[in-house]
């Protein structure tokens, strides 16, 4: 792996990037084909913060840093794998693999990691992710135990965005009521930019969403970037309903677009008999600044 074996200090599970780490590789007891793109984006998420401040520990040598980073990547996929999901996350983690890769100083890279982007894509990526998790379980000191029974519950974090999208964040029409629902919350609950619900999977539904992505993530004006959440999810629309209700909205079951202040309070309810198009949806968000 390495003509001289770097000198490891092995994992310090009490270190903030471990936590994050960790927490990134405990996935939910359910998860289904249709709930892999939020819930990898999630995991993602949490070993990104895990790199980050990773990168900071002084500590550590370049070539440590590649090795957790990719080992806990590993742990990530791995725990797809087990749940029959491996193929539908394979390509995203061997892309973040290779990013790992071009983040790392020539002088922490093993001699496998040169002309990876050459090989077969995603195969031989994944091939030297799980070869380098396997070295650096050989090599960390024997007392550091490669996991602990005071593993993190697993929670879910809303991505920042979803495969097409700027800072929209899509629910599927199949997805599992309670990681949906976990993700509603969580978007209620980040009160720290203008925010666009759009409900259903309509036409116009899709239309709106289309629309609002770019002005919300690029709105001018000197704003601040907003956020959308597409909840396309039948099951989830009651629970959007009882929100509008205990906001004071007359007409829960026609709102289509609901755009949210900053502080979490109601700024405008498009209609699905609304015309909902890019002046209507600009004036709103900074109606809503």
């Amino acid at each position: 792996m390495y003509p001289t074996p770097p000198k490891f200090l092995g994992i310090r599970f009490k270190s903030p990037w471990a936590a994050a780490f960790q927490a990134a590789v405990q996935l939910p007891e359910e998860v289904a084909a249709v709930d892999v793109p939020v819930v990898l984006a999630s995991q993602l998420a949490r070993w990104i913060a895990g790199s980050g401040i990773l990168m900071v520990d002084a500590g550590l040598s370049a070539a440590e840093r590649y090795c957790l980073r990719q080992f806990f990547l590993w742990k990530v996929y791995a725990a797809f794998e087990q749940r029959g999901l491996g193929t539908l996350v394979a390509e995203t983690i061997a892309r973040y693999g290779l990013d790992v890769i071009e983040e790392t100083p020539l002088s922490g890279l093993p001699t496998e990691a040169s002309g990876l982007r050459l090989g077969h894509f995603p195969e031989d990526v994944l091939k030297h992710i799980k070869a380098v998790h396997d070295y650096y379980s050989a090599q960390v000191p024997a007392d550091l135990p490669e996991t602990t029974s005071a593993a993190p519950i697993a929670v879910l974090r809303l991505p920042t965005t979803s495969e097409g999208y700027l800072c929209t964040v899509v629910l599927p029409a199949e997805m599992n009521i309670s990681l949906a629902r976990t993700m509603w919350r969580q978007f209620l609950q980040e009160n720290t930019a203008v925010r666009l619900i759009v409900v259903g999977r309509s036409a116009a539904a899709q239309a709106a969403v289309d629309i609002a992505d770019p002005i919300f993530f690029a709105p001018g004006g000197a704003q601040k970037p907003g956020r959308c959440l597409w909840a396309q999810t039948a099951s989830l629309t009651p629970d959007i309903c009882r929100w509008l209700e205990q906001q004071g909205y007359p007409q829960p079951a026609q709102a289509l677009c609901i755009v949210l202040r900053a502080n979490g309070t109601l700024s405008t309810v498009f209609k699905q008999s609304d015309v909902i198009d890019e002046f209507a949806l600009s004036e709103a968000f900074f109606n809503a600044c």
